[in-house]
């Protein structure tokens, strides 16, 4: 018996590149089949062995190469290679999905899989797209896999209740991003000191930053609504936010920049409070990314964000959908006479403690045992 783990396009990559060292340490034998970024270099456990993505395997590496010219190929491309997955089934395994990638595809091929075991992590129940036909379609991919994860109990509970479905589910947190970012980073205090005086200098703190892109579901509405409230009572305070410029606004300023994964660091380091007003969501790289910084958040209650943070010790956590409560942690941040930094540190503390990727990994250990002799 073995197990694939399958992500075509590596779409967690932070998840996975924590995920797959932790079964590397712990022995457990698997193969991954998905794209590895050239910009990983050595740093990944396993070489890549992408049975989906032949011909635009290098795209990934180049965006606006990509937009042009992987769109049209990826769907033939992800079709053939579910199909070659089928060829190398010839006895019963394990096929983990980190991502379903085309839907319409695995909705068809994934009954096929009669052979093999199923799981998949929902990292979201349903794509953040809001398309109709969504539902339909993983209604039907859930109703074939044979245990579903999550990492929250909210998810969870809403898994049951959105599709009706006897899938068995299960609880799985996201785990920290430490060892992705000790090997990545590669920003200086130098780099960071320049990156201040072009970018942040003039701004006034308390910073709070918000990780674009700008999407509904992210609550960005509700974002610019506490502003105004805490403009409204003249407070002295900047919110950054990094997409394009957008709505203009006073305290608030937009940071028009893509960085690699390596340089991310320059904005979390010249922040002070990281915000994640989401109106839904099961988790985000960025809770853990501000923890790895050392950052305290400012979370809405929703999904994963309230079982993580422990609130007015990692930051705070306010009533989901509400500007009001949003606004009144942001105005204790600012008023307050701790150092943001104590928040941030005991965040770092709390994430490294309890979402390692060793603990979490023994789970998923036992999860692929367990379905081993179903």
């Amino acid at each position: 018996m073995h197990t694939f783990l399958i992500d075509p396009k590596n779409a967690t990559k932070p998840y996975n590149f924590g995920f797959l060292w932790a079964l590397r340490r712990k022995g457990y034998p698997f193969t991954f089949l998905g794209y590895i970024p050239n910009w990983w270099g050595k740093n990944f456990p396993v070489k890549e062995n992408n049975l989906f993505l032949p011909i635009s395997r290098g795209i990934f590496e180049n965006e606006r190469v990509q937009r042009s010219i992987a769109n049209i190929t990826q769907t033939a491309e992800m079709f053939f290679g579910h199909l070659r997955l089928q060829e190398r089934l010839k006895k019963d395994c394990i096929l983990h999905f980190l991502w379903f990638n085309s839907p319409t595809i695995e909705q068809y091929i994934i009954p096929k899989l009669k052979r093999a075991r199923l799981l998949h992590t929902a990292h979201n129940l349903l794509p953040h797209r809001n398309r109709t036909a969504d539902f339909k379609k993983f209604k039907s991919i859930y109703s074939r896999i044979d245990c579903v994860v999550v990492h929250d109990t909210e998810s969870r509970d809403e898994f049951k209740e959105l599709f009706q479905l006897n899938t068995p589910i299960r609880v799985i947190p996201h785990g920290n991003l430490e060892e992705f970012y000790n090997v990545l980073d590669q920003t200086t205090n130098k780099e960071s000191e320049i990156f201040w005086s072009e970018m942040l200098g003039k701004l006034k703190r308390p910073i709070f930053l918000f990780m674009g892109p700008v999407k509904s579901y992210k609550g960005f509405e509700l974002l610019l609504d506490a502003i105004r409230i805490l403009n409204e009572k003249c407070y002295s305070f900047s919110v950054v936010v990094k997409d394009k410029k957008n709505i203009p606004m006073k305290n608030l300023y937009y940071l028009s920049i893509k960085l690699p994964y390596s340089s991310l660091g320059l904005i979390y380091r010249n922040t002070d409070i990281v915000i994640l007003p989401h109106t839904k969501i099961s988790q985000s790289v960025t809770l853990f990314e501000a923890g790895y910084f050392e950052k305290p958040v400012i979370v809405s209650s929703v999904g994963g964000f309230k079982e993580t943070v422990r609130d007015e010790k990692d930051g705070f956590v306010f009533t989901r959908t509400d500007p009001h409560s949003l606004s009144k942690k942001m105005e204790n941040m600012i008023l307050s006479q701790r150092d943001p930094k104590d928040m941030g540190r005991n965040f770092k503390e709390h994430l490294i403690r309890e979402y390692s990727w060793d603990k979490l990994t023994d789970e998923w250990i036992n999860l692929y045992e367990d379905n081993l002799h179903l």
